[in-house]
Protein backbone atom coordinates (compact mmCIF):
# COMPACT_ATOMS: atom_id res chain seq x y z
CA UNK A 1 0.00 0.00 0.00
CA UNK A 2 3.07 2.26 1.23
CA UNK A 3 4.85 1.73 -2.24
CA UNK A 4 1.40 2.48 -4.38
CA UNK A 5 1.31 5.87 -3.15
CA UNK A 6 4.82 6.43 -2.81
CA UNK A 7 4.68 5.89 -6.68
CA UNK A 8 1.42 7.83 -7.39
CA UNK A 9 3.65 10.29 -5.52
CA UNK A 10 6.63 10.31 -7.64
CA UNK A 11 4.10 10.16 -10.61
CA UNK A 12 2.16 13.68 -9.44
CA UNK A 13 6.00 15.03 -9.04
CA UNK A 14 7.06 14.05 -12.57
CA UNK A 15 3.46 15.59 -13.84
CA UNK A 16 3.60 18.62 -12.16
CA UNK A 17 7.40 19.21 -13.13
CA UNK A 18 6.53 18.54 -16.89
CA UNK A 19 3.59 20.94 -16.86
CA UNK A 20 5.85 23.51 -15.13
CA UNK A 21 8.55 22.86 -17.46
CA UNK A 22 6.03 23.28 -20.62
CA UNK A 23 4.28 26.92 -19.22
CA UNK A 24 7.51 28.24 -18.20
CA UNK A 25 8.67 27.89 -22.06
CA UNK A 26 5.68 29.87 -23.37
CA UNK A 27 7.12 33.06 -22.57
CA UNK A 28 11.26 31.92 -23.90
CA UNK A 29 9.29 30.97 -26.78
CA UNK A 30 7.55 34.24 -27.46
CA UNK A 31 10.67 35.57 -26.71
CA UNK A 32 12.26 34.11 -29.36
CA UNK A 33 9.89 34.95 -32.19
CA UNK A 34 11.69 36.88 -35.29
CA UNK A 35 15.01 36.12 -34.03
CA UNK A 36 15.64 34.27 -37.42
CA UNK A 37 13.38 31.67 -39.52
CA UNK A 38 15.60 29.04 -37.80
CA UNK A 39 14.75 29.78 -34.49
CA UNK A 40 11.18 29.77 -35.72
CA UNK A 41 11.41 25.87 -36.60
CA UNK A 42 13.17 25.26 -33.22
CA UNK A 43 10.29 26.93 -31.68
CA UNK A 44 7.37 24.36 -33.37
CA UNK A 45 9.80 21.50 -32.23
CA UNK A 46 10.24 22.36 -29.20
CA UNK A 47 6.17 23.02 -28.68
CA UNK A 48 6.02 19.17 -29.67
CA UNK A 49 8.75 17.60 -28.44
CA UNK A 50 8.73 15.24 -25.38
CA UNK A 51 12.28 15.94 -24.32
CA UNK A 52 13.40 19.01 -25.42
CA UNK A 53 16.40 19.47 -23.66
CA UNK A 54 19.05 19.07 -26.63
CA UNK A 55 16.25 22.00 -29.00
CA UNK A 56 17.22 24.36 -25.87
CA UNK A 57 20.80 24.02 -26.71
CA UNK A 58 20.79 23.80 -30.16
CA UNK A 59 18.25 26.88 -30.11
CA UNK A 60 21.05 28.91 -27.45
CA UNK A 61 23.74 28.16 -30.44
CA UNK A 62 21.54 29.40 -33.16
CA UNK A 63 20.28 33.05 -30.78
CA UNK A 64 24.04 33.34 -30.28
CA UNK A 65 24.92 32.77 -34.08
CA UNK A 66 22.46 35.36 -35.04
CA UNK A 67 23.14 37.88 -32.55
CA UNK A 68 20.79 37.17 -29.70
CA UNK A 69 23.50 35.55 -26.54
CA UNK A 70 21.53 37.01 -23.86
CA UNK A 71 18.25 34.93 -24.90
CA UNK A 72 21.02 31.97 -25.51
CA UNK A 73 21.61 32.15 -22.00
CA UNK A 74 17.95 31.76 -20.79
CA UNK A 75 17.84 28.77 -23.38
CA UNK A 76 21.32 27.23 -21.47
CA UNK A 77 19.41 27.56 -18.19
CA UNK A 78 16.52 25.88 -19.45
CA UNK A 79 18.47 23.23 -20.85
CA UNK A 80 20.42 22.62 -17.52
CA UNK A 81 17.45 21.85 -15.89
CA UNK A 82 16.36 19.34 -18.80
CA UNK A 83 19.47 16.79 -18.11
CA UNK A 84 21.55 17.57 -21.61
CA UNK A 85 24.96 17.23 -21.25
CA UNK A 86 27.10 19.24 -18.70
CA UNK A 87 30.21 20.05 -21.02
CA UNK A 88 27.91 20.85 -23.96
CA UNK A 89 25.97 22.66 -22.01
CA UNK A 90 28.43 25.02 -20.49
CA UNK A 91 30.58 25.53 -23.50
CA UNK A 92 27.59 26.73 -25.17
CA UNK A 93 26.91 29.24 -21.94
CA UNK A 94 30.47 30.44 -21.86
CA UNK A 95 29.97 31.65 -25.91
CA UNK A 96 27.32 33.57 -24.85
CA UNK A 97 28.33 35.30 -22.13
CA UNK A 98 31.48 35.81 -23.94
CA UNK A 99 28.90 37.80 -26.60
CA UNK A 100 27.38 39.47 -24.08
CA UNK A 101 30.96 40.87 -23.18
CA UNK A 102 31.29 39.09 -19.40
CA UNK A 103 34.68 37.84 -19.85
CA UNK A 104 36.11 37.03 -16.70
CA UNK A 105 32.86 34.55 -16.38
CA UNK A 106 33.52 32.92 -19.65
CA UNK A 107 36.60 32.14 -18.79
CA UNK A 108 36.37 30.77 -15.83
CA UNK A 109 33.99 28.41 -17.25
CA UNK A 110 36.20 27.61 -20.01
CA UNK A 111 38.91 27.00 -17.46
CA UNK A 112 36.68 24.26 -15.65
CA UNK A 113 35.88 23.00 -18.61
CA UNK A 114 39.81 22.59 -20.02
CA UNK A 115 40.60 21.11 -15.99
CA UNK A 116 38.09 18.67 -16.02
CA UNK A 117 38.80 16.90 -19.47
CA UNK A 118 41.07 13.99 -20.12
CA UNK A 119 42.22 15.16 -23.36
CA UNK A 120 42.41 18.34 -24.63
CA UNK A 121 39.04 20.32 -25.49
CA UNK A 122 40.51 22.13 -28.88
CA UNK A 123 37.58 24.19 -29.93
CA UNK A 124 37.49 24.92 -25.94
CA UNK A 125 41.55 25.71 -25.93
CA UNK A 126 40.68 27.70 -28.91
CA UNK A 127 37.81 30.29 -27.57
CA UNK A 128 39.51 30.61 -24.12
CA UNK A 129 42.64 31.98 -26.10
CA UNK A 130 40.56 34.46 -27.72
CA UNK A 131 39.17 35.55 -25.13
CA UNK A 132 42.78 35.77 -23.29
CA UNK A 133 43.40 37.79 -26.14
CA UNK A 134 40.82 40.02 -25.66
CA UNK A 135 41.99 40.79 -21.92
CA UNK A 136 45.25 41.69 -22.98
CA UNK A 137 46.80 38.03 -21.85
CA UNK A 138 48.77 37.49 -24.59
CA UNK A 139 51.08 35.03 -23.51
CA UNK A 140 48.66 32.68 -21.83
CA UNK A 141 46.63 33.45 -25.18
CA UNK A 142 49.62 31.92 -26.95
CA UNK A 143 49.78 28.38 -24.70
CA UNK A 144 46.60 27.41 -25.36
CA UNK A 145 46.74 28.36 -28.98
CA UNK A 146 49.82 26.73 -29.28
CA UNK A 147 48.41 23.36 -28.35
CA UNK A 148 45.50 23.85 -30.84
CA UNK A 149 48.03 24.25 -33.52
CA UNK A 150 50.14 21.16 -32.39
CA UNK A 151 46.99 19.22 -32.60
CA UNK A 152 45.46 20.91 -35.68
CA UNK A 153 47.72 23.28 -37.59
CA UNK A 154 44.63 24.69 -39.77
CA UNK A 155 44.58 27.87 -41.72
CA UNK A 156 42.74 29.81 -38.66
CA UNK A 157 45.16 28.60 -36.17
CA UNK A 158 48.44 29.59 -37.88
CA UNK A 159 46.80 33.25 -38.81
CA UNK A 160 45.68 33.61 -35.31
CA UNK A 161 48.92 32.25 -33.41
CA UNK A 162 51.31 34.40 -36.06
CA UNK A 163 49.34 37.48 -35.07
CA UNK A 164 49.73 36.57 -31.05
CA UNK A 165 53.66 36.60 -31.84
CA UNK A 166 53.24 39.85 -33.85
CA UNK A 167 51.27 41.29 -30.67
CA UNK A 168 54.39 39.63 -28.48
CA UNK A 169 56.89 41.85 -30.51
CA UNK A 170 58.02 38.19 -31.58
CA UNK A 171 57.60 39.11 -35.70
CA UNK A 172 60.31 36.73 -36.66
CA UNK A 173 58.57 33.62 -34.92
CA UNK A 174 55.34 34.38 -36.45
CA UNK A 175 57.28 34.93 -40.12
CA UNK A 176 58.51 31.25 -39.70
CA UNK A 177 55.08 30.05 -38.55
CA UNK A 178 53.41 31.91 -41.90
CA UNK A 179 56.45 30.20 -44.73
CA UNK A 180 55.94 26.47 -42.96
CA UNK A 181 52.34 26.74 -43.50
CA UNK A 182 52.70 28.03 -47.53
CA UNK A 183 55.34 25.23 -47.48
CA UNK A 184 52.98 22.98 -46.30
CA UNK A 185 49.35 23.70 -47.90
CA UNK A 186 50.52 26.38 -50.54
CA UNK A 187 49.93 30.34 -51.04
CA UNK A 188 46.96 31.72 -49.77
CA UNK A 189 46.09 35.83 -49.76
CA UNK A 190 45.83 36.12 -46.49
CA UNK A 191 49.07 34.07 -45.89
CA UNK A 192 50.77 36.01 -47.77
CA UNK A 193 49.87 39.30 -46.49
CA UNK A 194 50.29 38.21 -43.12
CA UNK A 195 54.12 36.88 -43.88
CA UNK A 196 55.04 40.22 -45.84
CA UNK A 197 53.89 42.17 -42.76
CA UNK A 198 55.69 39.94 -40.41
CA UNK A 199 58.79 40.06 -42.29
CA UNK A 200 59.00 43.48 -42.71
CA UNK A 201 58.56 43.89 -38.71
CA UNK A 202 61.17 41.54 -38.18
CA UNK A 203 64.00 43.50 -40.77
CA UNK A 204 63.31 40.92 -43.95
CA UNK A 205 62.25 44.05 -46.14
CA UNK A 206 63.81 42.15 -49.21
CA UNK A 207 61.87 39.27 -48.79
CA UNK A 208 58.55 41.10 -48.25
CA UNK A 209 59.18 43.40 -51.37
CA UNK A 210 60.15 40.06 -53.57
CA UNK A 211 56.64 38.65 -52.14
CA UNK A 212 54.94 41.87 -53.31
CA UNK A 213 56.62 42.23 -56.68
CA UNK A 214 55.36 38.60 -57.33
CA UNK A 215 51.59 39.61 -56.69
CA UNK A 216 51.87 42.88 -58.72
CA UNK A 217 52.99 40.32 -61.56
CA UNK A 218 49.08 38.90 -61.24
CA UNK A 219 47.33 41.06 -59.53
CA UNK A 220 44.20 43.04 -61.32
CA UNK A 221 44.29 45.68 -59.09
CA UNK A 222 47.37 46.62 -58.11
CA UNK A 223 47.06 49.94 -55.66
CA UNK A 224 46.26 47.78 -52.16
CA UNK A 225 49.66 45.96 -52.93
CA UNK A 226 51.63 49.28 -54.05
CA UNK A 227 50.45 50.64 -50.70
CA UNK A 228 51.92 47.43 -49.01
CA UNK A 229 54.98 47.64 -51.15
CA UNK A 230 55.56 51.78 -50.11
CA UNK A 231 55.03 50.71 -46.30
CA UNK A 232 57.96 48.22 -46.34
CA UNK A 233 60.05 50.79 -48.36
CA UNK A 234 59.35 53.46 -45.55
CA UNK A 235 60.29 51.03 -43.03
CA UNK A 236 63.30 49.79 -45.02
CA UNK A 237 64.41 53.62 -44.73
CA UNK A 238 63.80 54.10 -48.20
CA UNK A 239 61.28 56.77 -48.38
CA UNK A 240 61.68 58.84 -51.40
CA UNK A 241 61.10 55.02 -53.28
CA UNK A 242 57.69 55.05 -51.06
CA UNK A 243 55.96 58.10 -52.39
CA UNK A 244 56.59 57.61 -55.84
CA UNK A 245 55.30 54.08 -54.89
CA UNK A 246 52.38 55.45 -53.29
CA UNK A 247 51.75 57.91 -56.47
CA UNK A 248 51.65 55.04 -58.77
CA UNK A 249 49.01 53.93 -56.23
CA UNK A 250 46.55 56.50 -56.60
CA UNK A 251 46.90 56.52 -60.29
CA UNK A 252 45.76 53.23 -60.78
CA UNK A 253 43.00 53.39 -58.13
CA UNK A 254 41.68 56.83 -59.93
CA UNK A 255 40.92 54.66 -63.34
CA UNK A 256 39.09 52.32 -60.63
CA UNK A 257 36.96 54.85 -59.34
CA UNK A 258 36.08 56.92 -63.11
CA UNK A 259 34.06 53.11 -63.41
CA UNK A 260 32.51 52.51 -59.82
CA UNK A 261 34.13 53.13 -56.55
CA UNK A 262 33.28 50.64 -53.76
CA UNK A 263 33.94 51.10 -49.82
CA UNK A 264 36.65 48.44 -50.38
CA UNK A 265 38.22 50.72 -52.71
CA UNK A 266 38.25 53.65 -50.85
CA UNK A 267 39.53 52.22 -47.98
CA UNK A 268 42.55 51.83 -49.75
CA UNK A 269 42.54 54.72 -51.26
CA UNK A 270 42.40 56.36 -47.96
CA UNK A 271 45.43 54.59 -46.79
CA UNK A 272 47.30 55.98 -49.82
CA UNK A 273 46.42 59.52 -49.06
CA UNK A 274 47.20 59.04 -44.92
CA UNK A 275 50.96 57.74 -46.33
CA UNK A 276 51.41 60.61 -48.65
CA UNK A 277 49.85 62.75 -45.29
CA UNK A 278 46.75 64.94 -47.16
CA UNK A 279 44.92 63.68 -44.01
CA UNK A 280 41.51 65.48 -44.74
CA UNK A 281 41.38 64.22 -47.82
CA UNK A 282 42.30 60.85 -46.46
CA UNK A 283 39.38 61.47 -43.92
CA UNK A 284 36.43 62.70 -46.35
CA UNK A 285 37.06 59.36 -48.42
CA UNK A 286 36.34 57.03 -44.77
CA UNK A 287 33.27 59.51 -43.83
CA UNK A 288 31.66 58.41 -47.62
CA UNK A 289 32.52 55.09 -46.96
CA UNK A 290 30.82 54.98 -43.30
CA UNK A 291 27.68 56.64 -44.45
CA UNK A 292 27.40 53.71 -46.96
CA UNK A 293 28.35 50.84 -44.66
CA UNK A 294 28.14 52.31 -41.39
CA UNK A 295 29.75 49.15 -39.92
CA UNK A 296 32.62 48.65 -42.07
CA UNK A 297 35.54 48.10 -39.12
CA UNK A 298 38.28 48.56 -41.22
CA UNK A 299 37.22 52.05 -42.22
CA UNK A 300 36.21 52.99 -38.77
CA UNK A 301 39.83 51.75 -37.52
CA UNK A 302 41.37 53.86 -40.29
CA UNK A 303 39.15 56.77 -39.40
CA UNK A 304 40.25 56.85 -35.73
CA UNK A 305 43.68 56.65 -36.93
CA UNK A 306 43.58 59.63 -38.95
CA UNK A 307 41.74 61.75 -36.49
CA UNK A 308 44.86 61.12 -33.93
CA UNK A 309 47.17 62.07 -36.53
CA UNK A 310 45.32 65.17 -36.86
CA UNK A 311 45.15 65.80 -33.23
CA UNK A 312 48.91 65.15 -32.50
CA UNK A 313 49.52 67.46 -35.64
CA UNK A 314 47.32 70.38 -33.90
CA UNK A 315 49.15 69.86 -30.47
CA UNK A 316 52.00 72.50 -29.68
CA UNK A 317 55.60 71.36 -30.25
CA UNK A 318 57.50 71.33 -27.51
Amino acid sequence: MMKNVEGKGVLMFRICLVIWMISCSFPLLRAHDGVHVDVDRINKQIEESADPGSLYLLRAKLCRAHGRPELGLQDCQTARGCGVDVFDEKFERALCLRDTLRYERALKLLTELVDQSESVPLDVLSARSAIRERLGKIDAAIIDLTRVHEIRADLESVLRLGSLYEKRDAPGLAATLYRRMIERAGESALLTISLIRASSASGQHQEALSLIEKQLKNASLQAPWLQRKAEVLTAAGRGHEAQAVLELALADLDQIFKRRPVPIHRVTRARILRQLGRLDEAQEELEMVLQQAPGYESARSELRRILSMQAEALQPQK
